[in-house]
């Protein structure tokens, strides 16, 4: 069977099975089995592929078939054009979230900074890593309620070549957060779970399936952690620090809300490339 004819087979296979980017998850998976690049296959489909390779690939596209995510199986994700280790311990990161990070690097300016900043909710380590690696000068504490996470986040942080100046705090909110950061932090940059919990059935299989809950339900009020950051998080920043956080659908003028309760300025909403309001950021009272 050569790579053109594999490709529709597998295509209509997952389409059937549940896969809303059928097309997609065959070309990565192949890309993985061939070791190639996806774009490289449009100029192979002519090429037949030996028993070990069919039998790989069916193996992969088998645990897809189950909805397994596409990053898990390949136990890596891509985030601000850097791959990542992903796997079940962590959400996957979805590009909504680069948004976030722009955000923050638009307020943080151009400029060196030799502040700290804290990746709230850090997961597999993408918003930590890729601010340090952004920002040469800064330097970031990722923070997480999950030891798991906090192993994927560190093998991210190791594989980027940024262990110098990643720091990890295991803690539930900013309970665990050391005394010396109070008042030091230039900007909190939280993604925190924030689904609520009658949202469940319209979401997708795989992600029911295999992501984590804890990352992606914070319980009976979606905007609890909102609430704690813009109580307790202006006095972890210095007096230009700055607070960006992501949202969930329709919820940015509530969010906003609780920030103009708590006396925050400067309160802004962005939106992301589906012109969904996205995040929201602010700056200290």
């Amino acid at each position: 069977m050569t790579v053109g004819e594999l490709l529709k087979k597998t295509s209509q296979w997952l389409s059937g099975r549940g896969s809303s980017s059928a097309r997609l998850d065959a070309e990565l998976l192949l890309s993985r089995v061939l070791e190639v690049e996806r774009i490289k296959l449009y100029a192979s489909f002519e090429r037949p592929l030996s028993k070990e390779e069919l039998d790989s690939y069916r193996e992969l596209v088998v645990r897809r078939g189950e909805l397994e995510p596409v990053a898990y199986i390949l136990g890596s994700r891509e985030f601000y054009s850097r791959d990542f280790l992903v796997d079940p311990r962590v959400l996957i990161p979805r590009p909504d979230t680069e948004v976030l990070v722009d955000t923050v690097l638009e307020l943080l300016g151009t400029e060196p900074n030799k502040g700290v900043v804290l990746d709230y909710g850090t997961g597999s380590g993408a918003i930590a890593v890729t601010l340090a690696a952004e920002r040469p000068s800064l330097r970031l504490l990722a923070l997480d309620i999950s030891p798991q996470a906090l192993e994927v986040a560190k093998s991210n942080v190791k594989s980027h070549g940024l262990e110098d100046r990643v720091g990890f705090v295991l803690s539930d909110g900013l309970s665990k957060l050391p005394e010396r950061f109070m008042g030091q932090l230039a900007a909190i940059v939280a993604n925190p779970p924030y689904i609520a919990a009658e949202e469940k059935q319209a979401m997708a299989e795989d992600v029911l399936a295999y992501e984590p809950h804890s990352a992606l339900f914070p319980g009976d009020d979606p905007l609890v952690h909102y609430q704690q950051l813009a109580l307790q998080g202006d006095r972890w920043l210095r007096d230009d620090g700055v607070l960006a956080v992501e949202v969930g659908h329709k919820q940015a003028s509530q969010v906003a809300a609780i920030l103009e309760a708590n006396r925050w300025r400067d309160i802004k909403v962005r939106s992301d490339l589906a012109r969904i309001d996205r995040v929201v950021s602010a700056r200290r009272a």
